[in-house]
């Protein structure tokens, strides 16, 4: 009985995207004649379809838009961060490098 009613959760979670990906998006096959990595890059643009629309259908418009103007405000803020971390890390590097080789900086 605890075998049947976990698949009955598995079809309900899992295979209901499959579905709409078989069979309303007609995706029923996967070319994987020149390698893995471009079956496997369809695939995950598949999937990111799948998710980014369901997102755009659970969410209202304008809570998305205010999410993802928070969500560029973060990124700027991090992406500030590490451009000045790299510049440190970049000079500190440097300044080992010329001190390695006993040069003088001018």
């Amino acid at each position: 009985m605890c075998v049947a009613s976990n698949y009955r959760k598995r079809q309900a979670i899992v295979e209901h995207p499959f579905g709409i990906i078989k069979r309303q998006w007609d995706f029923y096959y996967i070319m994987t004649k020149k390698s893995i990595k471009h079956a496997t890059a369809d695939v995950g643009l598949i999937f990111t379809c799948y998710n980014l629309r369901r997102i755009f259908n659970i969410l209202d418009q304008n809570e998305l838009k205010k999410y993802l103007i928070e969500l560029d405000f973060l990124f700027l803020i991090l992406r500030s961060y590490f451009k000045t971390f790299t510049r440190t890390i970049k000079a500190n590097f440097l300044n080992t490098k010329i001190q390695h080789l006993g040069l003088k900086v001018a």
